[in-house]
């Protein structure tokens, strides 16, 4: 079974340090065929392009075992926009918005521009959900309502206190895959069953998550063969350009 990490995050931050080639050694540890990786948390806040540039060296670095997601800090308004135009041309294939880090909250308006921009260039946009007020899974229902032809991956599935509303909000959008960093398998299950595995995505948030216990989770799911290969890898896939891992 082929299992891709769908949000892991690289280079020193103010918590947790994970550089490229010590997750590439955990990948192998486990298992796991490759990771999206996104850059720290003073590169999601203030120095996108700094941020960027090291997602795409990791990625140049370990091809086949990495994937880019790109950040960009909305308020920085068309500066952002041209931003994140050039990552994608540099080969970074997702778009991570974090508006605690960022300094907004989901459904204000100063991240339209930048989700215009996410749509036109076909990227998938990844969320982190769960931190009140900046950003719920029901905000980011109302969001994607807001930008149906977007694919939004809802990161965490609201994490602890708000993950009860997760499903229902992915249920309320199509256009929403629920990411299942944290949770339990029970929970787990019951998003495959209710969304379709064809809209969950595993993930870990390593380094600040522990990789092998989200495994361990996802792997006691009470879910078949199919549903587990869709989940592990193959919803995500289907997510990004084709030959992303060749």
């Amino acid at each position: 079974m082929r299992i891709v990490d769908a949000r892991c995050t690289i280079g020193d931050g103010r918590h947790s340090t994970l550089s490229p080639d010590e997750l590439v050694d955990r990948l192998d540890e486990l298992g796991v065929e490759a990771a999206v990786v996104g850059p720290p948390d003073r590169c999601l806040a203030v120095y996108n392009r700094e941020g960027n540039e090291l997602v795409r060296a990791a990625c140049v670095r370990h091809p086949g075992r990495l994937i880019g997601f790109a950040t960009v800090n909305p308020w920085y308004g068309d500066a952002a926009v041209e931003e994140l135009g050039r990552a994608a041309a540099e080969g970074l294939v997702g778009l991570i918005l974090h508006p605690p880090r960022q300094g907004f909250m989901l459904v204000d308006d100063v991240a339209e521009a930048v989700l215009e921009a996410a749509g036109e260039l076909g990227l998938p946009v990844y969320v982190g959900t769960g931190t009140p007020a900046y950003s719920l899974p029901l905000q980011l229902t109302e969001v994607a309502r807001r930008f149906p032809h977007l694919r939004f991956l809802m990161g965490h599935m609201g994490h602890t206190d708000f993950w009860i509303d997760s499903i229902p909000a992915a249920l309320a959008a199509p256009n929403v895959f629920a990411e299942i960093s944290y949770k339990q398998p029970h929970v787990i299950a019951d998003a495959v069953a209710k969304l379709g595995p064809e809209r969950v995505v595993y993930g870990s948030d390593a380094p600040f998550n522990t990789m092998r216990l989200e495994l361990e989770k996802f792997m006691a799911s009470d879910l078949d063969d199919r549903e587990r290969e869709l989940v592990a890898s193959e919803t995500l896939l289907s997510l990004l350009p084709a030959g992303v891992l060749s």
